[in-house]
């Protein structure tokens, strides 16, 4: 495949979703107080390709290689309930024609040639499972002309009149079911499959989506399509695709990858969650990595931290950048090709409220700022320029593990590839300093390691053990020589203390009135020592916060609220 035009193992991609990105026409945002409503996150937002392409620059200076965008195909203007526009391109009425709420045919073949000329791939995002919910269960006939499909997908027999999936480990029921009330389309009806090929590609009147200029597809709801259309679509197209296989299980996961060019790697997401959300150990993470030899090829596998369907990672993690740094270092270190979600270099949080269901409302608020100054922008920035100057240890190096241990906060891989340098990435998921003593092999005559995330820092070698400090929820990107120089920037941090023996399986919260903190529900503290307990916040960047501790998020602290001057650290002893 032409590695200019094609997606490949040295891409690094950033998702948008398309109306939640940037507004460049005003005039396509569709009926204000219809399908358009500014602020209310389940219709229009206003974003297009217009202002996405205004923002080409902004991804490109990020040092992305590729862009996701959301389906470009026109959808239904509201779910069959009315609580829901297609704003995210999952609701199909014609799989021929452009979102209007997005553009014309010409803004995104402008986008598109504009994306190409700042050497930028575009991921089209294909809906190969079901249109937009036009019928009721086991019924044959459409209710009006308007609401159902455009032609030729306004043929009942092309569909699956069955009931809501429940059981989506019933095969049967998952492919001839219909997800969340969506039309379900029969690929086994042969008029029905080729027209969705035709869809996105007719070669010989280069017609279609991929007449475009898409570098790839992310295949959604695969779990849901027979294995043999999926690759029957990607030879079709002649572009690589991924999939969306909803699943924990690698068992479940890995077949889709001999089916099709790689798929996304959910089970790690959800260890990721383990991990990083819930403190469990870097084991949970392990035993992912223990399984990579299931896949076709491990260094394909799309990884992430967050998306359109789950709670953004500072939403979940309490709004702790440290941990946000932590762990997109952990992301851009091991195999796979990095996805990063749109906001989250801009420090998009969500409600902060912990979840580990499915979302499609918070974590999908329009783009906020487009700072490149920001210190988030500034990581991101540095992590996609490592993943660039070695690119091929990333893509085609493999992965070992270095150091993972029961019960210690400490883990350590490292990256290594016949004839090219060494990596090491070292991760500490914990809110204190750690020292430890790894073991290094095929390091021979190498006296130090330089960190790329800070490179005043040296790591020592002696005979065959690397001696390493890892600040707390920090992460070093080792390798044993470098032309560059980098400090991260600096941090503007308030840190809440309370010296307090909550007693044993007891913790403390914090609530106040400033966000990410409130007063409804509370951020959870890190233990520093079994009676110091801390909170660390980077907003806001100004101004006074006034606050309270509680015990277990349910007992509130005794007497007044404290106050705090941002950027500062205050300490008190909470009596409950």
């Amino acid at each position: 495949m032409d590695s200019k035009h094609c997606l490949t193992e040295y891409d690094r991609i950033y998702m948008v979703i398309t109306d939640r990105f940037f507004d460049g026409d005003k005039r396509n945002n569709g009926v204000l107080g219809c399908e358009y409503r500014p602020g209310q996150l389940h219709y229009y937002q206003g974003g297009d390709w217009n202002g996405l392409e205004q923002k080409l620059d902004y991804i490109k200076a990020l040092g992305f290689t590729a862009v996701w965008i959301s389906p470009p195909q026109d959808n239904a203007l509201f779910s069959r309930s009315g609580d829901e526009a297609g704003y995210h391109g999952y609701y199909t009425r014609d799989f021929n024609r452009t979102n209007p709420h997005f553009g014309t045919e010409q803004e995104l073949r402008h986008l598109m040639n504009e994306a190409e000329a700042q050497g930028l791939k575009v991921i089209l995002d294909a809906q190969l499972n079901h249109t937009a919910g036009f019928l009721n269960e086991k019924t044959w006939n459409y209710d009006s002309a308007y609401a159902r499909p455009a032609p030729p997908f306004d043929n009942p027999v092309w569909y699956h009149h069955m009931p809501h999936i429940r059981d989506f480990d019933d095969e049967m029921e998952r492919r001839y079911g219909s997800l969340g009330g969506l039309d379900d389309l029969a690929q086994e009806n042969p008029a029905c499959f080729e027209a969705l090929l035709k869809a996105y590609w007719q070669p010989e009147l280069n017609k279609g989506w991929f007449s475009y200029g898409f570098a790839g597809a992310r295949l959604d709801a695969v779990m849901e399509i027979p294995e043999r259309y999926l690759s029957a679509f990607e030879q079709h197209i002649g572009k690589p695709c991924f999939g969306e296989a909803y699943t924990g299980l690698v068992s479940v996961n890995a077949p889709y990858q001999r089916a099709i060019w790689s798929v996304l790697d959910y089970p790690l997401h959800f260890r990721m969650h383990n991990v990083f959300y819930e403190n469990a150990d870097w084991s949970k993470i392990q035993e992912i990595f223990d399984q990579d030899g299931e896949y076709r090829a491990p260094n394909r596998l799309l990884t992430f931290l967050d998306n359109h369907d789950r709670q953004r990672f500072l939403g979940n993690a309490g709004d702790n950048y440290d941990k946000l740094r932590m762990a997109l270092a952990f992301l851009y270190c091991i195999r796979g090709i990095p996805i990063l979600y749109y906001g989250t270099e801009q420090a998009m949080g969500a409600d902060w409220r912990y979840t580990d269901e499915l979302v499609n409302d918070v974590n999908r608020q329009m783009m906020p700022a487009f700072d490149t100054q920001a210190p988030l922008f500034m990581w991101i920035k540095r992590l996609n320029e490592i993943r660039e100057t070695h690119a091929v240890l990333f893509a085609e190096g493999e992965q070992r593990t270095l150091y993972c241990q029961i019960g210690d906060p400490v883990y350590a891989v490292q990256r290594r590839r016949e004839g090219e340098e060494i990596l090491v990435g070292a991760f500490n998921n914990s809110p204190i300093w750690q020292t430890r003593l790894l073991p290094l092999p095929n390091a021979e005559n190498v006296n130090c390691l330089y960190d790329l995330l800070d490179t005043s820092y040296k790591a020592r070698v002696f005979r065959g053990k690397l001696l390493l400090a890892l600040p707390p929820f920090g992460a070093r990107l080792l390798v044993a020589k470098t032309d560059s120089k980098w400090m991260p920037p600096p941090k503007a941090q308030t840190v809440l203390r309370f010296r307090c023996d909550c007693g044993w399986g007891n913790y403390l919260t914090v609530r106040g009135d400033t966000p990410p903190l409130c007063w409804e529900r509370g951020i959870r503290c890190d233990t520093i020592a079994p009676d110091l307990w801390q909170c660390t916040l980077e907003r806001p960047k100004e101004g006074k916060i006034q606050y309270k501790a509680l015990l277990n998020d349910a007992v509130w602290e005794t007497g007044e609220n404290h106050t705090v001057q941002v950027h500062t650290c205050a300490e008190n002893r909470p009596a409950f």
